[in-house]
């Protein structure tokens, strides 16, 4: 009987330390301050494009879609979480394409209180067309201050198309200019 209440004891232990191990490494995530956030592609490829804006609430940055990364199989992809990877946060990604292999690390870095940077680099192989092998791109985000009135969390403003939500997938159109009024294009 001691014997069986020694064994459940060192179950109940296992358990309990493996809950909390789980526990720590879920609460374990890049997560930005609650606010606005202008992001914006840099690099060569992304010249002439338009920051965005997104509004981080209490439940945008989760262990499930921390940095709007959503971990998951999807088709043929295998999205991975980001995870500690010394003072920078790591996420890896590979999906299958006919015979293709495109492989995608991402690398996070700043303090998430008021800059980050997503490094990521996407290998390709065999290589695209026969020369292309890899990719290199990166998203800088920036903290401007509250959420502007009328903005909830999840909502991304793309300039020149509207409001998507990113948690519900409402969508609101920009509003089109009124006739007679200049827009800053035409001036």
């Amino acid at each position: 009987m001691q014997r069986n209440c020694q064994k459940l004891r060192g179950r109940l232990m296992a358990c309990a330390l493996m809950a909390l191990t789980a526990a720590s490494w879920a609460n374990d995530f890049p997560k930005r301050k609650e606010g606005l956030w202008e992001l914006k592609t840099v690099g060569l490829q992304a010249s002439g494009m338009p920051a965005t804006q997104f509004c981080v609430g209490d439940k945008t940055d989760q262990p499930e879609h921390a940095l709007d990364r959503m971990p998951a199989v999807k088709g043929s992809c295998r999205f991975g979480a980001f995870r500690r990877a010394g003072e920078a946060w790591l996420a890896e990604s590979v999906c299958k394409e006919g015979k293709r292999v495109v492989t995608s690390r991402s690398i996070a870095s700043g303090d998430f209180e008021t800059f980050y940077r997503i490094d990521t680099h996407v290998t390709y192989e065999p290589p695209l067309g026969g020369i292309k092998r890899e990719d290199k791109d990166a998203l800088e985000g920036r903290y401007l201050g509250p959420c502007h009135p009328g903005l909830k969390p999840g909502d991304s403003v793309v300039p020149g198309m509207g409001t998507l939500n990113m948690q519900d997938g409402s969508f609101k159109p920009e509003a089109a200019p009124r006739p007679g009024r200049r827009t800053r294009s035409q001036e």
